[in-house]
């Protein structure tokens, strides 16, 4: 005698859901119905988070751009060295510079656990070239200097260890030296003929061209790449430093060992063996985590602040889903009276209008993010005309935030017009018209 109630009840449990998604189904169809209003309801929706995913890209490849663009070695994994200067008293107490040989030292160090070490020098200088001059910067390089600096050829070779053994004076130079030098495609460099160049007194041998490299805005400063000319550094030290002084040591982590010590262990152990070898005199300085630190806060306030826009966006779109809903639950009065009148609850009647705001909040958000993408590929690909190399990068964050936030917003902006559905009276509703 049990068991026919239960089966009556399990099927009246599933036609219930059945109808509750047969009424979710149609009431998301009557809002959609209009095409002017379902456009004026998702609008805010789709622009918000097709923003959010356009910005998000858009910031992505601008900070890879920015790195690219970089005149200077700016990894995360790098540790830079410089000279700094000290009282009298300690300039007494030694009489050695910063030097290659304190790189050599560093490479060495069994506590770095295998961490390269290299050393740069740089000078001022004229170049000349058939009667055409240009002011440059002679830079101390070795062959590992194109993965340190993220450096490409535009036509010859880099640097290779036999120059360096052979103290050979031959040079790479910047895309800007080039032009204005020589002129003419680059691949000239690799002419079985080789060009020469004079700086500061001394021929040199041109055996490469580096691929242009761009900056941000512009500079009459030597210290760019497209104004730079690489020479061996054991030729360098010859001719301009017999002392084997040097400007920078760049020390990094064998990118192989698969436990890396910290950053600020490595400092420590950098800051011991330079003053050991310095006689206890800090006349060196290590670039702390705050400077790159401090890079990074700025790109975050700035994502965070470009982001917040997409956010705004959002909300107003959530603003007009609830004023949608509430004119949608006028229109339909006399339907929820029908439904409280065949026995439908007020929990029912506000999870169908909740899930009716949170369906159309997602259509929104994936026509948005839909829209955000193909924006974004179009943006990339005018910049990368505009600016040189700019990379279409999808942010997989910026997908799941923004489609979850559309969810979040029809949700709680859709929660009064539901609220207010399920408190109808179901007998003053029959009554409307």
């Amino acid at each position: 005698m049990a068991a026919g109630p239960a089966r009556g009840a399990a099927r009246s449990r599933g036609g219930d859901a059945a109808m509750r998604l047969d009424d979710l189904l149609h009431s998301t169809r009557a809002v959609v119905a209009d095409r002017t209003r379902a456009a004026l309801t998702l609008l805010g929706i789709i622009i918000g988070t097709g923003s959010i995913v356009l910005l998000a890209s858009l910031l992505a490849g601008g900070e890879e751009a920015l790195l690219r663009a970089s005149q200077q070695a700016v990894e995360a994994d790098l540790i830079q060295v410089h000279p700094a200067e000290v009282s009298v008293g300690d300039r007494r107490r030694t009489r050695r510079d910063l030097s290659r040989d304190d790189a050599r030292a560093l490479a060495a160090s069994r506590a770095l656990g295998g961490a390269s070490a290299l050393s740069e020098s740089v000078r001022p200088a004229e170049a000349r070239a058939g009667g055409k001059k240009k002011r440059i910067s002679l830079v101390s390089a070795v062959p590992a200097a194109p993965a340190l600096y993220d450096l490409e050829l535009a036509a010859g070779r880099f640097l290779v260890e036999a120059d360096l053994a052979a103290r050979r004076r031959v040079c790479v130079v910047g895309h800007e030296v080039w032009a204005e030098l020589f002129g003419g495609p680059p691949a000239r460099a690799a002419q079985a003929e080789p060009l020469h160049m004079t700086a500061d007194g001394h021929v040199w041998t041109v055996v490469g061209v580096l691929q242009d490299r761009p900056i941000l805005g512009s500079t009459d400063d030597t210290n760019i790449w497209n104004r730079k000319v690489l020479v061996p550094e054991t030729t360098y030290d010859a001719l301009y430093a017999p002392s084997h002084r040097t400007d920078r040591l760049y020390v990094r982590q064998d990118p192989l060992v698969t436990v890396r010590t910290p950053l600020a262990a490595l400092r420590g152990v950098i800051d011991a063996t330079l003053q050991r070898r310095h006689h206890g005199v800090k006349n060196f300085r290590i670039e702390d985590e705050d400077s790159h630190g401090q890079e990074r806060l700025v790109l975050d306030i700035i994502k965070m602040l470009l982001l917040s826009t997409g956010v705004v966006a959002l909300i107003v779109g959530g603003i007009n889903i609830m004023n949608i809903m509430l004119v949608t639950v006028t229109e339909r009065t006399r339907e929820i009276g029908i439904r409280r009148a065949v026995g439908a609850s007020p929990r029912a009647i506000l999870l169908q209008f909740l899930c009716e705001a949170a369906a159309v909040s997602l259509l929104g958000g994936v026509l948005g993010v839909l829209s955000g993408l193909a924006l974004s590929w179009l943006a990339s690909a005018l910049l990368a005309r505009m600016v040189g190399r700019w990379a279409f990068q999808v942010e997989p964050w910026s997908l799941f935030l923004g489609l979850g936030l559309s969810v979040t917003i029809g949700v709680v902006f859709g929660f009064y017009p539901a609220w207010r559905a399920s408190r109808l009276d179901p007998i003053e509703a029959l009554r409307s018209e």
